[in-house]
């Protein structure tokens, strides 16, 4: 089983420092998934528009599907 990870950077420096990003993991294939599962809610719809445009990672990972 291939293990897909998401990194997510918090870059508001106001908020966090830039030394120091936040990052967490998100498995690709349950995210896939789910919001492929839920795509007539129009949160789902949105959030896989930002995910697509603005994470090189997932824009891979769904175009690979």
């Amino acid at each position: 089983l291939k293990r897909v990870l998401f990194f997510f950077f918090i870059s508001d420096s106001s908020a966090f420092s830039s030394s120091n990003p936040h990052t967490f993991q998100i498995n690709f294939n349950s995210l896939y998934t789910t919001l492929c599962e839920q795509q007539k809610s129009d949160q789902a719809t949105l959030l896989l528009y930002m995910l697509l445009h603005q994470n090189g990672n997932v824009r891979t990972y769904v175009l690979a599907r």
